[in-house]
């Protein structure tokens, strides 16, 4: 997590890299055997932060809403047999969250949010099955936030 003027430009290739690239070359990769079987899903999993900006992650920031932009582009082109979606998580607790700020960052998550708690791992699992499965069969294109209601 650094502003524009501290981030290097072998930093900031290396979160392009991770966070977008790599989504379009497995996409890429996997697109024909999806086209050839007559269906398929692709669940890209982005952030909150693709939708918005935060002072210090620039590029964190940036590539979260390429790849939503990847996401609705690649809705359109691989359609109609592969529904591509995306999920944006808000605070999740992973061992990430607990140690980017202690229990003081991780109190002031919890009151941003209407539900005021941090989510758990199993509901963006559970977002990602609702994807992988018939119930969303009229689903693509689309950026789910799983955040707790951060935004509204």
């Amino acid at each position: 997590m650094k502003n524009i003027m501290d981030i290097s430009a072998e930093e900031w290739d290396k979160i392009m890299q991770v966070n977008i690239t790599a989504s379009m070359l497995l996409s890429k990769k996997v697109a024909p055997i999806m086209k050839a079987k007559g269906k398929g899903y692709i669940i890209n999993t982005s952030s909150i932060a693709g939708t918005s900006s935060r002072w210090g992650a620039v590029a964190y920031c940036t590539s979260k809403h390429g790849l939503n932009g990847l996401t609705r582009a690649l809705a359109r082109e691989l359609g109609p047999e592969i529904r591509v979606n995306a999920i944006l998580p808000g605070a999740i607790l992973t061992a990430m969250l607990e140690s980017g700020g202690g229990e003081d960052a991780v109190e002031g998550m919890k009151q941003m949010s209407p539900l005021k708690r941090i989510g758990k791992g199993r509901e963006i699992g559970t977002a990602a099955l609702f994807f992988a499965t018939e119930d969303s069969s009229f689903i693509t294109g689309q950026l789910l936030r799983v955040d707790g209601g951060v935004d509204c």
